[in-house]
Parts: C-alpha cells; structure tokens; sequence
C-alpha cells in the first residue's frame, strides 16, 4: 500500500530528475527523488502536482529514496489566485517549521482538510490562516492557551488588553511589549471571523509573531504571489 502524501516543494535535480519534498502521512516531511520526472517523451513519469493528494511508493536504502508509483489518492484540488497564495503559504510554512522524517499526522490532516476549504466559494481566508498556524503551533509543542492567563489564570475577557509573550503565553498586564485585545484573542480561541481590517490584522501579527522563532524571519516567497493581485486579507 503507498503513502498518503502531497508535494511541498520541487527542484531540478541532475539531468533529468527532480527532487521532491513531501508532507507524507506516515513520515511527515521527506526529501525524494523522482528519476526521470523532467524527460520529454511517453516514458517519463508524470510530474507530481503540488496540492493534489497523492500515494507513493519508496525505494532504497540511503537516506535520498526515490518516490515510485506516484498515483491519485482522491480528486486534486485545483487552487487559483488568493486560494493558491494561500496554499503556497502553507507550503512555506511547513517546510521551515518541521524537522524531518518526524510524522505529524494531525497536522497532516489538518492540512488536508485546509486546502479543501480553499477550494470553497467565499472562504474566510484570515481565519484559515490562523486556524492552521494554530495546528501547526500545537503540532510544534509550542501551543498556547488561549483561554485564560498564564500568569493569573483568569478567563480572556473581550474588552481586555493583554500581552503575548510567545515562551509563556497571554499575560494580564499590559507591559506594552505585545499587546492584543481580548476580542482578538477570542476570536483566535474559537476560530470565529473579526468584523475589522484592524483586527484581522492583528491576528495574523499574533501568530507570526509566536510562529518566528520557528520558521524564522526572513520574508516569504509566497508574498511575491499575494503582491501580483489582491493579497487575501489579514494573510
């Protein structure tokens, strides 16, 4: 039986070849090699699709395999404009933030289930973002509480201001290092839409700033997609 999988990455490799990253099921990310996968010509196996869940087979016995029988595990799901940026952020995110060969299987699924609602009409694109940082977070052991305070204890009150603090939590008093409103942090809590451009803002400043010590800082190629339209609110 192959592995549940989809592409993450790929780039020229020799002659021929390419090299693959996955987000694989059983694996979590794995680096492989596709052996013949840029010939032109009936023979040369298909290129595997980024965003299409797939099932492959592996080959070898050093640490670079060779993915074999790259079939369809279910329909593709086709990502255009701000739903592709999207994904290519996840993308990004997934490939600075994993260690290898460690499964993630939560986070896989979590994944899966986020580029199908990308293919939805009229999806909140904010609040997808953030509900798979939070997976992802979680899936880090880095996962914060978003209930109540991690110095007091207290429940988030709506029309509090806190500070973040990505090593301890959400603080009670105000320090004014990283201050977010209650409102936002709820919203964050039980994946509910923010009514204002400020707000939605603010969330995804939350979450990049507990995701940095993680992915790092350096800007993402995603941006460049997001920057050649409409980048998707609060993105």
């Amino acid at each position: 039986m192959g592995i549940a999988a989809f592409v993450l990455h790929t780039r020229p490799w020799r002659d021929t070849s390419l090299m693959v990253d996955w987000l694989t099921l059983d694996h979590g990310w794995i680096t492989t090699v596709q052996r013949g996968a840029r010939q032109i010509g009936k023979k040369s196996p298909p290129r595997p699709m980024a965003f299409h869940p797939l099932t492959l087979h592996l080959v070898g016995r050093g640490a670079l395999k060779t993915a074999t029988q790259i079939e369809p595990l279910s329909r593709p799901h086709w990502l255009k404009g701000q739903a592709l940026a999207v994904g290519f952020y996840l993308n990004e995110l997934l490939l600075r933030a994993l260690h290898r060969e460690a499964p993630v299987p939560e986070l896989f699924y979590s994944y899966a289930q986020t580029l199908e609602a990308l293919t939805q009409p009229a999806v909140e694109f904010g609040g997808l973002i953030r509900r798979f940082e939070r997976a992802l977070l979680d899936e880090l052991g880095v996962g914060i509480d978003w209930q109540a305070t991690a110095d007091s204890g207290e429940a988030i009150l709506l029309d509090q201001l806190y500070t973040l603090d990505a090593e301890v939590g959400i603080l009670r008093n105000n320090t004014g290092k990283f201050s977010v409103t209650g409102r936002v942090l709820h919203a964050i809590a039980e994946h509910l839409p923010l009514e204002t451009a400020q707000d939605r803002r603010s969330a995804r400043d939350v979450m990049h700033y507990l995701l940095r010590p993680h992915v790092g800082s350096a800007v993402f190629h995603s941006r460049a997609l997001w920057q050649s339209g409409t980048p998707p609110e609060g993105a």
